[in-house]
């Protein structure tokens, strides 16, 4: 049996691992740091970002160049998905928009969000290890595809249009790659947006926003010497001289300077000598500056520059790649993989009573009953729900031999147990109090997350429904009655009683508001002692299969309606890993949930193998799809920031604006676009965590 002790074994050793994996990368990030400062990084073609290497080559450039023909056809792949992007842009804008007007409204509406998982700041990332929910092994095969199909077709698009490649590469961290990325010439892509000869002031503010950490670092190197110079002019005031060109201008005015030196004063060579130092000063400063700024010529010695059209394709060939990846994968896990999937049972056994003579045998599956079978029947009488269960056991009586048909890793056996002399043949199942609401009835009488209500004033709950209706049935002021179970942190079994007495519900002052969260508890089968799951696994594979149908089907009689649809199935897509079915999330098949399956037709040769298939193809898809999404936000640096800006850019030069004006002002909106979209994000993952706080203080 598993006990605490070896649980709390176990907690202390995986604490222990987490820090040593901590002071390893910790490690790992300052050698990276150190090999940066001495070169040696760079002597291998070595860049970094944080701690993630960046390994670039020319290698592979002559495949890529292979790989962009026909470039008619790559271009109408780029032209499609400048629409898909506009089409994804307005989708996540609309879709924030409209989160953030339904957390204002509930606000002014009384409502108290209570935050949950999904809240947190790290599940906004799409990382393998930092988001609770999406599962490491998958999600980092996933991410990798993902990254690397993105960055090829911005590089192979590139190439079409006839748009320089600098370099491809690797990103990785120490040994594991992470993904790839394509080093396109930012002169030649971004050629006319920042051409502005006239205008020698920079807008530092979209410079940084818009430019590359290569040429911030150069642009901020080029400030920290102007600054120095401007200095040593306002200390020893020279004659202004223009920057130097070339070296040999600056040779020859060398050889002049030291012939002319002979016949001055000895005031005149000095004031020569502070005017020769300026020059080469200022020379420096000159070849400091950085490759591209918002001022300057980008394009490069042959002339060539993207037009907004060839860098639209660009910019858009990504997410269309990430969104043709996801359709695919979504098709061949949706129709072909959960074809070749279905249900053994919906009751899976989550403990065996230490009293029952079933625990003899747990955890052997072999020999008799174990943690996470599936029952599949009763004394040949098939049990497929709780009800189904309660009709098989109303005839048991204590001390019968029961034949209990069960399947564990998909292979199903018959188990022979005899029922305990002493036993009750008491089935009740409870409901599971997920979270208390602050300030509420629950909280003040003492009911706490993680609870089990078993009872309501004596009587037996058997699912969410007879909980529902014993509460609809009270009116404000009553006084309550629950017996809980719980355990406490060594995983002993307390039970106890607890009054409540019941308040007026926020939304309707007439009805009875006890203040909880929960949801079905599992269910205690008193003759067998087993507590028992239920999860529908027949209604959970078919909802799967039926999403197709709401993600693509069009009725021309009811075009809204079928828009609407459309949208709520791809909202849900998106929802899925985050809320599942019954606000646990869908992490794929895996760990329990693959019990409940088993493959048929043409995936039963694979065994297990179809359900590593059905994960892998999910969260390909998943990932896929939204990296595209999020790459649609109209928000610097994202792929969609940039289209944004070229949108705004042709938009004003239609209204006869001046091309670079158009571009400055398109710049401009796109930066506060940005920082709407940023502070947007914080809202809604924020908002629940301080909304309580202020409706109540404003009470």
């Amino acid at each position: 049996m598993f006990s605490y002790n070896s649980f709390s074994q176990l907690v202390i050793f995986l604490q222990f691992t987490t820090q040593l994996l901590i002071l390893a990368f910790l490690a790992y990030w300052m050698a990276v740091i150190y090999l940066k400062r001495k070169g040696v990084l760079e002597k291998y073609n070595i860049s970094t970002f944080g701690p993630i290497l960046m390994i670039e080559t020319t290698r592979g450039l002559d495949l890529i160049d292979k790989l962009s023909y026909p470039k008619r056809l790559w271009r109408l792949f780029g032209n499609a998905g400048i629409l898909f992007s506009a089409i994804g842009m307005v989708f996540i804008a609309a879709l924030i928009l409209f989160s953030e007007y339904s957390l204002i409204k509930t606000f002014f509406e009384g409502s108290v969000i209570q935050p949950g998982q999904q809240n947190e700041l790290q599940n906004i990332l799409l990382i393998p290890g930092i988001n609770d929910y999406i599962p490491f092994f998958w999600g980092v095969i996933a991410l990798i595809v993902t990254l690397v199909v993105h960055e090829l077709m911005h590089a192979v698009l590139a190439r079409a249009e006839d748009i320089r490649l600098e370099s491809v590469g690797v990103a990785m961290v120490a040994v594991a790659p992470i993904g790839g990325f394509a080093k396109i010439d930012a002169k030649e892509l971004y050629g006319d947006e920042f051409d502005d000869p006239n205008d020698p002031q920079i807008d530092e503010e979209a410079f940084y926003m818009t430019a590359t950490i290569e040429e911030i670092r150069a642009y901020d190197a080029y400030k920290k010497a102007l600054q120095i110079h401007l200095a040593a002019q306002e200390a020893m005031p020279v004659q202004t001289i223009p920057f130097v060109q070339n070296q040999e201008q600056t040779q020859q005015e060398q050889t002049q300077h030291g012939q002319t030196q002979q016949g001055q004063t000895q005031q005149e060579q000095i004031q020569q000598e502070q005017i020769h130092q300026d020059r080469i000063h200022q020379e420096q400063i000159q070849n400091q500056k950085p490759s591209r700024s918002p001022s300057q010529k980008t394009q490069n010695e042959s002339g060539k520059a993207a037009t907004k059209m060839q860098r639209s394709r660009i910019l858009s060939a990504g997410i269309m790649a990430n969104f043709c990846v996801a359709f695919v994968a979504f098709l061949l896990f949706f129709s072909v993989v959960l074809g070749g999937i279905q249900p053994i049972g919906s009751l899976q056994i989550l403990e065996i009573d230490e009293t029952s003579p079933a625990q003899t045998y747990e955890f052997l599956y072999n020999q008799g009953l174990t943690k996470d079978m599936i029952l599949v029947g009763i004394n040949g009488q098939k049990v497929t729900d709780t009800a189904s269960l309660n009709l098989a056991t109303e005839t048991i009586q204590p001390g019968d031999l029961i034949e209990i048909q069960a399947s564990y890793n998909r292979v199903l056996r018959n188990y022979t147990v005899q029922t305990s002399t002493d036993a009750e043949n008491i089935n009740y199942a409870g409901i599971l109090i997920g979270d208390v609401v602050s300030g509420s009835p629950a909280q003040a009488a003492g009911l706490l997350p993680g609870m089990i209500i078993y009872q309501t004033d004596g009587e037996n709950i058997l699912n969410s429904n007879d909980f529902s209706q014993a509460l609809s049935s009270k009116q404000p002021g009553d006084s309550v009655v629950y017996t809980v179970k719980s355990f406490d942190e060594k995983g002993q079994l307390t039970v106890e009683e607890i009054t409540v007495v019941l308040g007026s519900s926020p939304s309707d002052s007439s009805r009875s508001y006890l203040g909880i969260y929960y949801s079905q508890a599992p269910l205690y089968v008193g003759i067998l002692g087993l507590s028992v799951l239920e999860f529908n696994a027949s209604a959970y594979l078919e909802f799967l299969k039926s999403l197709p149908s709401l993600l693509f089907t069009f009725e021309i009689s009811a075009p809204i309606e079928s828009v609407l649809t459309m949208l709520a199935g791809w909202i849900f897509i998106m929802m899925l890993p985050l809320l599942g079915f019954s606000g646990g999330g869908f992490s794929g098949f895996s760990g329990a949930v693959m019990q409940f399956f088993e493959p048929v037709g043409w995936a039963a040769p694979l065994g297990v193998g179809v359900f590593w298939l059905a994960n892998l193809l999910f969260w390909i898809a998943w990932i896929n799809f939204s990296v595209g999404l999020f790459n649609c936000l109209p928000a610097l640096p994202f792929d969609g920031g940039h289209l944004f800006r070229t949108y705004l850019t042709r938009l004003a030069e239609l209204f006869k604006v001046e091309s670079k004006k158009a571009s400055r002002l398109a710049t401009k909106i796109s930066v506060y676009a940005s920082m709407f979209i940023f502070f947007s994000f914080m809202f809604l993952f924020i908002w629940p965590h301080i909304n309580g706080f202020l409706i109540n203080l404003l009470r």
